[in-house]
């Protein structure tokens, strides 16, 4: 139960008057242009094994909090401030918050004198990086909880190193395996938003994400490292996932894949082949090419750490916004309205989550945005501006983003392949500045000869320019989507849990292979 956590998820309850009546005493006070912050308390547990022996084992909280002042009698500026919290700073919550009120004030001063130098220095560019004002949303006191069904926070941490040690054995008296790391971690996080302009809300979600490393050795060596990533208590670990596998019988299939895999022939690189893509390795495909460069703070220039920017907007006034990127077949969603990791209420602004379509039948429409860069663009906020703890800052994230539904069928565009290539599964990025080209290779990849699936091949992935990979896509009608628990960005780094995915694809792509 949570009441055995020194600090359990219920004291964010308790303390969300009180970080509320200090945001509005500072607003009364300090008169800022907005004023929000973020309380937030996560209980949870872990356990890991390697090779059949307990690594490691917790059952422990964590806590922090953050907030943003945006201030200055010309010139609009943000400052922003946070920090981990313990048991004892929720003895004196409201003069916590106050303190990082004051410390953040005084960075949105100093951070609105500089810009309003450079705004004089480069008046035109910008209108186009910052904004003077905010876009309106509705003022909102309200709880949202995702949903599950079995609470990790009842269970003993021995369950988990039982679990963990016994799978990871079972797993080691496989023919071909090396070594293999069996992990499983389960959390609740609760978060309050507390704004200046009234919105008081409190967001409970549940995380169950177990994960399994194998390193196999045939032919030639091979490694592989996957999650079962839900957002979902604990019937996630007995097949509710979109594996739709127990972890059991999941950490045999990726053994028992990648031994195959290692006595496979490696491929030889293929020039403007046909290939097939499935709905797991598209969430890596939709993640990189679509959901990063649909994210307005780096179409702004703002955030190009980590292969920024995006290769369809230049600026304000050059970019693709109405203009066609990719075939008729070719629709990209992102919505935090549904199941995922992506599944949120409210963002880290207090904007409702909402159903966003970057790109409709191959035309650009919209970005996923903040409060500021809906105004700077002239689209109305759609709830994407969020942080990977309470003490981070919040940036443009994705929710769930995935490739839409097309017109043919899975089987079918199997079928009606006579010469190509079928990839399976996700595994690494390597990605173009603007995310114009990319490389991103799979799991597994087979031939497919006059509609059948034929040959494994390991080593593979596929390379080419986004927009002529965009052009040539035909989508099936079986979207699934999967979570991923690592997307990174910001400097510092922020790890972001997102939901990607898809149908599967069939395109025109370079294969990646060995070289001779």
């Amino acid at each position: 139960m949570t009441k055995d956590f020194l600090l359990p998820v219920e004291k964010a309850t308790e303390a969300k008057d009180g970080v509320f009546a200090a945001v509005q005493k500072f607003r009364a006070k300090n008169r800022p242009a907005l004023a929000d912050l973020r309380l937030e308390i996560t209980n949870g547990l872990a356990a890991s094994a390697l090779d059949g022996n307990a690594k490691g084992a917790a059952r422990d909280f964590g806590a922090d909090i953050g907030v943003r002042v945006f201030w200055g009698k010309k010139i609009v500026a943000g400052g922003f401030a946070g920090k981990s919290l313990g048991i004892k700073d929720f003895e004196g919550i409201e003069r916590a918050a106050k303190e990082l009120l004051g410390t953040a004030l005084k960075r949105a001063k100093a951070n609105s004198a500089m810009k309003e130098k450079e705004m004089r220095k480069f008046p035109k560019e910008g209108k186009g990086l910052y904004s003077e004002s905010f876009a309106n949303i509705p003022i909102v006191q309200k709880e949202w909880h995702s949903v599950f069904r079995k609470s990790p926070l009842e269970t003993p941490v021995e369950e988990f190193v039982k679990r963990a040690e016994g799978l990871s054995a079972e797993i080691s008296k496989i023919g071909g395996i090396a070594t293999n790391s069996i992990s499983i971690l389960s959390f609740v996080s609760r978060k309050i938003f507390a704004s200046s302009e009234g919105s008081l809300i409190e967001q409970t979600r549940t995380i169950t994400e177990p994960s399994v490393y194998v390193a196999a050795k045939g032919k030639a060596n091979e490694t592989y490292h996957e999650w079962i990533s839900e957002q979902k208590g604990l019937e996630a670990l007995e097949g509710e996932n979109s594996h739709g596998k127990s972890i059991e019988d999941f950490a045999r299939f990726i053994a028992q894949g990648t031994v195959e895999l290692s006595n496979a022939p490696a491929i030889k690189p293929v020039k403007d082949a046909v290939v097939v893509t499935d709905p797991w390795f598209n969430t890596l495909l939709s993640h990189e090419i679509c959901g990063h460069p649909s994210e307005a703070d780096r179409a702004l220039k703002r955030e190009t750490a980590w292969a920024g920017r995006a290769w369809w907007f230049n600026n304000v006034s050059e970019n693709l916004f109405g203009q066609r990127v990719g075939s008729e077949e070719m629709t990209v969603i992102s919505n935090p309205e549904i199941e995922g990791y992506g599944n949120y209420a409210f963002d880290d602004e207090g904007t409702a989550g909402r159903k966003v379509v970057n790109v409709e039948k191959g035309v650009l429409r919209e970005f996923m945005n903040s409060r500021e860069t809906a105004q700077i663009l002239g689209q109305k906020p759609n709830g994407h501006m969020r942080a990977s703890s309470a003490q981070g800052m919040p940036l443009i994230r994705m929710s769930n983003t995935y490739f839409e539904a097309g017109s043919w069928g899975a089987k079918e565009i199997i079928e009606d392949t006579r010469d190509g290539y079928y990839i399976v599964g996700e595994k690494t990025p390597s990605i173009g500045e603007s995310r114009q080209n990319f490389n991103i290779t799979c799991w597994k990849c087979f031939r497919i000869e006059n509609g059948e699936i034929g040959q494994l091949y390991r080593n593979a992935g596929i390379e080419y320019d986004s927009r002529d990979l965009f052009m040539s896509i035909e989508a099936a009608d079986d979207v699934k989507l999967f979570n991923v628990p690592n997307c990174g960005k910001g400097t510092p780094m922020q790890t972001m849990r997102v939901g990607n995915g898809g149908p599967h694809l069939r395109l025109k792509a370079n294969i990646t292979g060995e070289r001779e």
